[in-house]
């Protein structure tokens, strides 16, 4: 999923576990996203923006990860083109019918009494949701979950990796700045001591609950997309839900080793995995293993670099 070598084969076939992890400022430090192989961030109303936390190539993840808020329309995509077993407290209706019509495998938190979903932290709700990924793993292993295990099949990985891959020249960048809005604003700085990017919210450093590190990733990789505002379809506080066209063509940009190169990204039809491909070369993009953060940000957004 990112790469790494595994401690052991047998990791290869598991199934990925997608665990939807809020971005809220009363609710951080969020929990576990240090834990995950790969993270997609993605806007949901307002352009405030959402974590969608792949778990597989860890033995085991160790920690409750959290807070656990509702699915979105682009988990329909990561599950196409990954294979992933998602797991959510909440979404709408018609997100939740798309799935259905798509025969996506996904656990609602919020209907029926799973054991992996569980309150606890500072917070109130809807602030308080975890979840324990290494008993909803024992769960799929023992037998458990059979009818969604059946429709995960085929894990596929995001992106090509090597372990000294090669780069075009690009250009040197210390810090990355994103916002979807004029008051949704986060980045990363690289970090040359630890070879990653370390995260920011709001201009302030941003630190996993669970073991207290900054929030980090190997690779940072952006995705501009297309995106509808669903001025129909309100999220319970009235807000207007997001669409964003993740089967189509577009522009993006690499952030790896504190430089930054251009990309183009395409996917073809909903059952095809993203290719991506240095804009100036057209030679595909290789990445080094470790986690990575894969931006999906509407056209419009601020990109800038220092």
């Amino acid at each position: 999923m990112n790469g790494t070598q595994l401690s052991d084969p047998a990791l290869a076939t598991r199934i990925p576990i997608l665990v939807q992890i809020e971005n809220h400022p009363i609710a951080r430090p969020p929990s576990g996203l240090n834990l995950a192989d790969l993270v997609i961030e993605a806007p949901v109303e307002g352009d405030t923006t959402r974590f969608s936390a792949v778990y597989m190539c860890s033995p085991s993840v160790g920690a409750a990860v959290g807070p656990v808020r509702s699915s979105r329309y682009y988990n329909l995509d990561i599950w196409q083109q990954i294979r992933t077993l998602t797991f959510n407290f909440g979404g709408g209706g018609r997100v939740l019918n798309r799935f259905a019509d798509n025969r996506m495998p996904f656990v609602n938190g919020i209907t029926g009494e799973w054991p992996f979903f569980f309150r606890a932290g500072p917070w109130g709700s809807p602030h308080n949701v975890f979840f324990d990924v290494d008993a909803a793993r024992v769960e799929l292993e023992s037998g458990g979950l059979q009818r969604l295990k059946e429709r995960v099949h085929g894990v596929r990985s995001p992106f090509a990796y090597a372990d000294s891959p090669f780069y075009p020249d690009g250009r040197a960048v210390s810090s990355i700045g994103l916002a979807t809005s004029s008051f949704w604003q986060f980045g990363w700085q690289w970090d040359a001591a630890s070879g990653t990017w370390l995260r920011t919210d709001g201009g302030a450093p941003n630190f996993d609950a669970v073991g207290g590190d900054r929030i980090n990733a190997r690779t940072v990789i952006v995705q501009v997309v297309r995106q509808d505002v669903l001025s129909n379809e309100l999220d319970p506080g009235g807000f207007p839900r997001r669409y964003q066209y993740l089967v189509d063509t577009g522009d993006g940009v690499l952030y790896v080793d504190g430089r930054a190169h251009d990309v183009r990204w395409s996917r073809t039809d909903a059952g095809a995995v993203t290719t991506w491909t240095y804009a100036e070369t057209g030679e595909p993009v290789v990445l080094p293993p470790g986690r990575i953060w894969w931006e999906i940000v509407p056209i419009g957004s601020a990109i800038s670099e220092g």
